[in-house]
Order: C-alpha cells, then structure tokens, then sequence
C-alpha cells in the first residue's frame, strides 16, 4: 500500500509542474484556428482542422516525445543542454563540435523566448475568461494579471515538490473536467470521431493550399509546452511523465477538443468560446475560477524548465555562477534559481504590459516553440546514431518523418514573424549572444591563466622548501586544472614569499554527466612537503558546495576544519587590448560586465566569507 502511494504522487505531481501549459491550450486553440485562417465553419473543414490537432498531438507529444525523446536522456536527465552535454564529446564525421554547440544553444535560447509567453498569454487568457461572467472587470485585466504573475513568481521558492502536491491535484480535477465536458458532446455527436481518419487533414490541406501554413502555425498552440515536457524529466524521470499523458493528459484533451468539435458542428455561434459554450450555465462561474487557476498553472511547467535548463548552463560554463538552491533532500534536480526568477518575472510583466491581451500575444507564439522543436529533433537525431548507436535506416524512418514536421511548423510560424514572432526570437538572439560570449570568453581565460601557471613537478623543483618560508595554519588554494598548480598558490608566495604549513589544492571538475556518484566524487593525492591534492568530481545537475566537499574528504581521511583554514582565489581581471575597439570589442566588453556581475566562487561554493582572500591578476584580451 505505501509503494502504491509512493508511485502515485510523482504522478500526480506531473500534472501540476510538466502538463499544465500543454492541459490548458483547448481554452483557446480551436477558436483560434477558425478565428486567425478565416477558414468556413462547416462539417468538412471542422473534421479537417480536428484530424489535424488529433495527429499531431500523436506524433508530436506521443510519439516523439514521450515515446523516443525521453529515451535521449543523460542519465536520467533531460532538456536541450543535457542532450548537448551528452553528445558534445562525440567525435562526429558529418557535424562538427561547434556546430553542434551551437545548435544546442540556439535551442536553448529560443527556451527563454518560450518562457517569457507563456505565463503572460497563461494569465491573460485566464483572467480574460472571468470578463465573461463579469464584463465590468475587462479594466483590471492587466492590473490583475501582474498581481497574479507576482504571486506565481513568489511561490517558485518553495520548490517544484510543494508546488507539485499543491498543483497536482488540482490540474487532475481539471483533467476529468476537460475529458467529461468533451465526451458528453462526443457522446451526443459520435460524427466527430470519424476525425481520427488522418484523410481528413489531408483533405482539408488540398481544399485549402493557401490557408495550410497559417493553420498549422495556430495548431502548433496545441503542443506547446512539449519542450517543457523533455526538459522536466530530471524532475519526476520518465515512467511518471509517460503514464500521466497516455493514461489521462491524451485522452482527456484529444475528448475535448472533439467536443467542442461536436458543439461547433450544431451551434456555429460557440466559435466566439467554444471551450466555455461546453459548461452548462449553472456551473459556469466554477468553471471560470477553474480555468482561472489551471492557466496560471500552466505557466509552471516552463518556469521549472527553464530553472532546469540555466542550472545545467552554470554547471556547464554558459552562464555567468548564480545561486541554486536545491529545493528537495531526495531529487537533485529540483532546484530554484533566485536570479532566473526575478528576471523572468520582470520580462515576464513586460510581456504582458506590451501586449495586453491574449489575442496579440497568440500571434507571437509559436516560433520559438518551433525552433527548439527542430533543434532537439537534430541533436536527438545525432545522440540516436552516435551515443546510443540506433542504425542509421531506423534514425530516418523515425526521427527523419518527425523533423520534418518540426521545420513545417517552423516555416508555418515564420508568418507571425511580422506580428510580433520577432520578439521571442530576439529574445532567444540576446540569451544566445550571452551564453555564447561567456563560454567563449571564460575558455580564453582559463587558457591564459594555465599559461601563467607552472605543473606541479615544474612548481615542486622552482620552490623547495629552502626557498619558502612555513607557517602555521592551513591553506586551500582553488584551482580549475587538476595538472597544474592554481595560479593563486604563485600569486601569493610572490607577494609573501611564505606559506602554510598544509597546502591543500581543490580542484572541483563538472562533468557533462549530471550525477557523480558520492563513493566516485572526492580523490586524495598526498605529495611531500605538507602538499595535499583534493579533486572533487561533480555532474552538470549537481552543485558544489565546500561544506559538503570538506565533509566527503573528510570520509577519506583528511584532516580539515573550514573555521581554521583560509582560502585563496584568485580574481582575475579582463582587460582588452588595444585591437578591441569599436564594434570588435562589443563581445569583450560584454563578458567584462558579465564577470563584475556575476557571483564570486567564495559566495557561489558557500564558503564562510571570513575565510577567503582573493588574489587579484590581470588578463588581457586581444
């Protein structure tokens, strides 16, 4: 009993944090794919547009998605960098690295753009639908919708395991509501199943050629959110994930919007709101408060993706340190980015004072939906053939049919572009631009501070111990190589020309795997003369923090009190050379903010202030 208990929750949890943007697209998808193409609302055109919904919601989410995608994980974790981080050290003959890293990042730019729309069209249509019980309040749409976007944005701290058992058992109530409105209509008109004949699609495609791309950028409104669905894996794994979309989240949305199919078909004039023309007018003012409270939700599961996503590019060296606070004991990969959050929630209020309603901003929706679709097809594609060595025929027969459907949505949805699909794609330029300059950038440092660094035997026959003085204490001196001694360690015995009695060197190496096991995380190298090496190994998805390293040497026999030993860093300061000028240096002068913004190692390892001195040097950057 308590196993079946501990199985249901994580389940139900789903709901909450990975299907609510997907689980709230019918309050408005039909109604734009009749309203925006202008395309006659009779019988044929209705069994077309359903047939097209119905198989893409199979081929897309089902199939793709849950079925093949969630098979590329990186031990368990998913998302566009995790896939990258597990192919980038592949040798591949017809795709260079670069090229590979640079359409992960584009993938997971355009994430960002995705994110910013989705909490603002979540609370606008939501609270657009109350006008419908309540004209008067069509005034404080805006007002209100900021309000709750705060509120949501203030909830984010409590982590993903309380915001899941929160929302879980509300968006399972919303779920059975979706399915039970639908099927009765269903069950009234059964003409709609004949929908699932995927002839009818076509049929509708060949009677209107010129209408097909401007439908199917409106029909890809019915899978956004499948990204966040790949990207939330880490968060509940992948047995959660595929048993709450084919038992509940599938059949319940594919009855509803056959439903309002049916509705439509015997009362044109429900086009205006076919989703609320299906709730009887008794419980219509619950079902407001209901869909009220699902969009908001809705915004949830992008918001987690997204915290997911920028704690693998800090592991990872594509974005600047930032605090990350793991909000859960037994997942390491529910965390809460205090930083992320805050901005987001600034763009996120912008997007919605800009806009002002959910009509304007379902025109810009969609292409950065799109565009990370494409990208995680292509690197899906790459990591099937390279990582998990699928054969290149069943690569094509399966990824290959899918691809293609991903670049038809993203031609379809390049006609918003004038419409306002420019803004998530600038968006997703800017946040490229910054990951792209940072690891570039920090690369070029690290580079320039290992040639100023000397090998360990190259230190060890420069400075023995007749040359240094010791004194009593402990110093751990930072280093990022683990074959050369850190460049604070010869910054410091330059301007004391001393140095404790116990050196300790910690070298903390990220992996492009997100877990390192704890017996496989902390290695000892003992050398003579009071030297002492400490590698600690840590995955993309975990975190490093000094007491929790001092603790795992510690089991290895090493001798370490954090209160009474002193850590050196070492600060090193971009300076641009004198060919930098103009446009040249744009990116140099950007890094240069970046760094002076960005979170110290002592602040970001959690090290006691009190015990850190940093030791400055200068790099320049030609």
């Amino acid at each position: 009993m308590h196993r079946a208990h501990h199985h249901t929750l994580p389940i139900i949890a789903t709901l909450g944090v990975v299907y609510g943007d997907i689980g709230t697209s019918p309050l408005y998808a039909i109604r734009e794919c009749f309203t925006d193409t202008h395309i006659a609302l009779n019988e044929a055109n209705i069994l077309g547009v359903l047939s097209l919904i119905f198989w893409v919601l199979v081929l897309v989410v089902t199939i793709k998605y849950v079925m093949l995608i969630l098979r590329a994980h990186n031990h368990g974790e998913g998302g566009i960098l995790a896939l990258l981080a597990l192919i980038s050290n592949r040798r591949l003959k017809f795709l260079s690295t670069r090229a590979l890293i640079s359409l992960g990042l584009i993938g997971a730019a355009l994430f960002w753009g995705d994110t910013l729309i989705t909490p603002a069209i979540s609370v606008l249509s939501a609270l657009e639908g109350v006008t419908m019980a309540a004209p008067k309040f069509t005034p404080y749409i805006v007002p209100a919708s900021l309000v709750v976007i705060l509120i949501l944005f203030l909830l984010q701290a409590k982590g993903t395991d309380r915001i899941g058992s929160l929302f879980g058992p509300i968006m399972l109530i919303w779920f059975i509501v979706l399915g039970a409105l639908g099927g009765w209509q269903v069950w009234q008109n059964p003409t709609v199943l004949k929908a699932i004949n995927p002839f009818y699609g076509f049929h509708l495609a060949y009677n209107h050629p010129h209408q097909v791309l401007p439908l199917l950028g409106v029909v890809v409104l019915c899978v956004t959110g499948a990204e966040a669905l790949y990207a939330d894996m880490g968060h509940f794994g992948p047995r959660a994930i595929r048993f709450s979309w084919v038992a509940l989240v599938w059949p319940c949305l594919v009855l509803n919007y056959f439903g309002q199919g049916a509705a439509l078909m015997h009362h044109p004039g429900a086009l205006s709101n076919p989703f609320f023309y299906l709730v009887p007018e008794p419980y219509m003012l619950y079902m407001v408060g209901l869909a009220t409270v699902a969009s908001v939700i809705a915004s949830q599961s992008v918001i987690s993706g997204l915290f997911s996503l920028c704690g693998q590019a800090i592991q990872l060296d594509y974005l600047p340190r930032m605090r990350i606070i793991h909000t859960s004991a037994q997942q390491y990969g529910r965390i809460y980015i205090p930083a992320i959050n805050w901005m987001l929630c600034a763009g996120v209020m912008m997007m919605v004072l800009v806009f002002k309603n959910s009509d304007r901003l379902a025109s810009a929706y969609g292409l950065s939906v799109s565009g990370v679709m494409v990208m995680t097809s292509l690197l899906a594609m790459v990591a099937m053939l390279r990582v998990f060595r699928w054969r290149l025929w069943a690569v094509l027969l399966t990824f290959g049919v899918l691809f293609l459907v991903d670049v038809t949505f993203l031609v379809a949805n390049f006609l918003k572009f004038s419409h306002g699909g420019w803004i998530p794609v600038a968006i997703g330029v800017v946040m490229w631009v910054v990951m792209n300059v940072w690891h570039k950038q920090r690369k070029y440092m690290n580079d320039k501070t290992r040639k100023l660094s000397l090998s360990f035997s190259q230190f060890f026959e420069r400075f023995h111990p007749q040359v240094i003085t010791r004194v009593p204490g402990t110093a751990v001196f930072l280093s990022k190589d683990i074959d050369h001694v850190p460049l604070s360690l010869l910054k410091h015995i330059e301007h004391t020309r001393c140095l404790s009695e116990r050196v300790i060197i910690l070298t903390i190496q990220n992996h492009t795997i997100p877990w390192v096991p704890k017996n496989e995380r902390i290695f000892l190298n003992n050398f003579s003369n009071g030297f002492i090496q400490v590698v600690a190994h840590y995955g993309f998805m975990q975190s490093a923090r000094m007491s929790s390293i001092i603790k795992s040497a510690q089991a290895k026999g090493l001798e370490l009190d954090i209160t009474h030993s002193t850590f050196f860093l070492l600060h090193a300061v971009p300076m641009l050379g004198s060919r930098l000028k103009g446009w040249r240096g744009l990116g140099a002068r950007l890094f240069r903010c970046m760094l002076r913004n960005t979170a110290s190692a002592g602040h970001f390892f959690e090290i006691p202030h009190q015990r850190v001195m940093e030791l400055g040097v200068q790099v320049l950057i030609h």
